[in-house]
């Protein structure tokens, strides 16, 4: 089957297929994570991909990758290129002021989370993001 106009894609690009989009999640404490595959807010240690956090920063699962964007803006393509490229490893709330885009990427690289912090600062307390997920098309 031929791609209609305007739906090819660069040889190699992967496409990715919107999951829920503009979820606005806060955590009460650091009791709490959000759970990126569901979009929820769960207790600690109970979901299998998911964004927890301390007082300061965001903490990531060992097997997940991520990347902190430049700009205003993040797609699931500049999420891989950057994480190819500029990953990683701490998600300090200092750098992602001003709802700087950040991005988490599943261990088996098929889902992409760009987050947002809304609203938290260092010190403890709540912590509100915004959340879009994406799945790899097959």
């Amino acid at each position: 089957m031929r791609p209609s106009a305007g739906a090819s894609k660069p040889s190699g690009a992967t496409a990715y297929t919107p999951g829920y989009a503009d979820v606005e999640l806060t955590s009460p404490d650091t009791s709490y994570e959000f759970d990126l595959k569901a979009g929820k807010v769960v207790p600690g240690e109970t979901a299998a991909w998911y964004l927890a956090r301390t007082d300061v920063a965001f903490v990531l699962p060992e097997e997940s990758d991520a990347f902190i964007a430049t700009g205003d803006e993040l797609s699931p393509a500049d999420c891989v290129r950057g994480i190819e490229s500029e990953p990683v490893t701490t998600l300090p709330f200092a750098e992602l002021a001003d709802e700087r885009p950040f991005c988490v990427r599943s261990a088996d690289q098929k889902e992409i989370v760009i987050a947002r912090l809304v609203e938290g600062a260092e010190g403890g307390g709540s912590v509100t993001v915004v959340l879009d997920h994406h799945r790899r098309d097959a």
